[in-house]
């Protein structure tokens, strides 16, 4: 029967040759594109790629699924002709069992639940046949082994029972494997309880509705008996014959023929782990694309914080010019004031006055200068008040906006789908950022950074500033360069009138005295100018750099980890796309009839 006829070993063809060597080659491709993702690649999916390559140069492997007392162990030992492995109505297979040929009955345990048979069967020269512990079994462990098992598989035999057929268990199992591709032949067995040819008829047409639904194709369908077809194997009398072509395995093992032959094994031998790549390369491409869908959010976050810090820059500078505006309106009316003053001091008729240097500073001081260095120090203040605020507020803006994104990277729900490693970096690069703003933004301490920008403001004024006043206050500043223009007029004024005649002197004194102070009080007003406008800049670009310097490693991250992804989908699509010319190619390999 199927032994005699399985015992020629088949030679590849060149274009099977050919077609192997590319596979190896497209699996090589794949093999190195995973390699991009570091830990994030799946152990048990690492395992089975590696599986499923070494199958490509393994005998045919047949595996047996189906759930417990559906009677896996019974077909498998009809097919080999003789009882090899234990049947019961209870689960008599608690470990993968893989029945290879040999020369003496044998069994070595490989690994854990994996279990080594030797048997002298013919058909076994050809195949391995692997036979499953039952998929609804007591033991969840049990249906994990089937369904870890069959990536490796190059064609599954599931087995249901007549008495219910295609349960929702069944159908639960099949959802679970259909994304391997692999080619499943269902078998109905026990089918000798049902002695109606209509029952029969029913069950058959009821796993194969279902089955299609399912798979999306119609599949092969055998009715058998595997309790009558083992014992037409025993038995030895003329009608022998006819009790195994009425058991079913007349069919099932012309079929398994006719699948097995040379071309045919071939081509379901080079899908297997081609349909295994495939389904890895589609997996990894959507993580590819999750992730940097991810990183998109990433990516408009700091777009918009780097928004944020232009537009913050803008709206400083474009509100500092009214309050520069305000100094400015406080010089012009001392300025005024002192145009006023020399007009109505340096006059013929206050010769006497002008003698007394000291009389003519403190009207100077009293009517031209009055509150104007107290009025500058205070509006100077107020704008030192409104750089810290500001800043104090963009702190807040951003520890604001950073805590809105942890908050939703935990509502995206991604991350523990496109890998452990990914979403730990992402995360930990997040919290850091939201705990060193946290950090700034409790830190900070708005009376310290106003007391540092008035002496940063004082200093660049007072080292410029026409009297080297050190570190004196701003209104002394103020107060010692204005002045300077009325004291440069006394203690000359008279002895200059006397000599030369103060109806011609006087006016070109006045003239010059309200020059001198015009000169004062533009450079003033320019040194002002400058050192508020240069600490305003250097505010800008400390809070820009230590915000930039925060997210630093977070914007690395997102660039580094985009350009990786890139690359890895680029591969993963490349590949893909050359894997299914490929599976077209063999599937275009024809079973042929020995």
């Amino acid at each position: 029967m199927l032994g005699k006829l399985l015992t020629r070993k088949g030679v590849l063809s060149q274009r099977e040759q050919d077609l192997r060597a590319r596979e190896q080659e497209l699996l090589q491709r794949l093999a190195t594109a995973l390699e991009q993702f570091g830990h994030d690649v799946a152990e048990d999916d690492l395992r089975r790629f590696h599986e499923a390559r070494q199958q490509l140069d393994g005998l045919f492997l047949l595996v047996i699924a189906g759930e417990f007392n559906s009677g896996k162990s019974s077909v498998i030992n009809a097919l080999l002709g003789e009882r090899v492995l234990p049947e019961g109505v209870t689960p008599t297979t608690d470990r993968i069992n893989v029945l290879r040929h040999g020369t003496i009955v044998s069994e070595q345990l490989r690994e854990a639940y994996l279990l080594d048979r030797t048997h002298p069967a013919e058909v076994l020269r050809e195949i391995n046949i692997v036979d499953t512990p039952g998929t609804n079994a007591i033991i969840r462990r049990h249906e994990e082994l089937t369904r870890d098992f069959i990536p490796r598989s190059d064609l599954v035999l599931f087995v249901t029972s007549a008495d219910r057929p295609f349960t929702e268990s069944e159908r639960t199992f099949l959802e679970q494997i259909r994304e391997w591709g692999k080619k499943i032949v269902f078998i109905v067995n026990k089918i000798d309880i049902l002695s109606r040819p209509e029952e029969r008829d029913q069950v058959i047409r009821y796993v194969a509705e279902n089955a299609t639904g399912l798979l999306g194709e119609k599949p092969q369908i055998f009715a058998v008996s595997a309790r009558n077809a083992q014992a037409a194997r025993a038995d030895e009398s003329p009608d022998s014959e006819q009790q195994w072509t009425a058991s079913g395995f007349d069919q099932l093992e012309e079929y398994l023929l006719y699948t097995l032959d040379q071309k045919e094994r071939v081509r379901l031998k080079l899908l297997n782990p081609l349909n295994v790549g495939l389904r890895l390369a589609s997996k990894y491409k959507q993580a590819t694309f999750d992730r940097l869908k991810l990183l998109a959010q990433d990516v408009e976050a700091l777009q918009n914080i780097d928004q944020q810090l232009a537009l913050f820059h803008q709206e400083m500078l474009r509100d500092f010019e009214p309050r520069l505006g305000r100094l400015d309106l406080l010089l012009s009316d001392m300025e005024r004031r002192g145009s006023r003053f020399f007009e109505e001091t340096i006059r013929i008729g206050r010769i006497r006055s002008l003698m007394d240097s000291d009389a003519v500073k403190r009207s100077f001081e009293r009517e031209v200068i009055g509150e104007t260095p107290r009025e500058i120090e205070a509006e100077v203040s107020r704008v030192i008040d409104w750089i810290v605020e500001r800043n104090h507020k963009l702190w807040q803006d951003i520890n604001a906006y950073i805590d809105r994104r942890q908050l939703s990277r935990h509502r995206d729900g991604m991350i523990g789908e496109v890998g452990p490693s990914f979403g730990y970096n992402r995360q930990a690069l997040l919290d850091s950022i939201g705990r060193v703003s946290s950090e700034v933004l409790g830190s900070y301490n708005r009376d310290a950074e106003s007391r540092s920008i008035a002496n940063e403001i004082q200093g660049a004024f007072a080292s410029t500033a026409l009297a080297e006043a050190g570190a004196i206050g701003l209104g002394t500043i103020v107060v010692t360069v204005v002045t300077g223009a009325a004291a440069d007029l006394t203690g000359i004024l008279l002895a200059a009138a006397l000599a030369v005649g103060g109806f011609y002197i006087l006016p070109r004194k006045r003239r010059q005295a309200q020059r001198d102070l015009q000169r004062r009080i533009a450079q003033l007003r320019s040194q002002l100018k400058d050192a508020l406008t240069r600490q305003v800049h250097l505010e800008l670009e400390q809070s820009t750099g230590r915000i930039n310097e925060a997210i630093a490693p977070y914007r690395r991250f997102v660039q580094t980890q985009q350009q990786q992804l890139n690359d890895a989908r680029g591969e993963l699509v490349a590949t893909e796309d050359a894997l299914l010319r490929l599976r077209a190619e063999v599937d275009k390999l024809s079973p042929v009839r020995s």
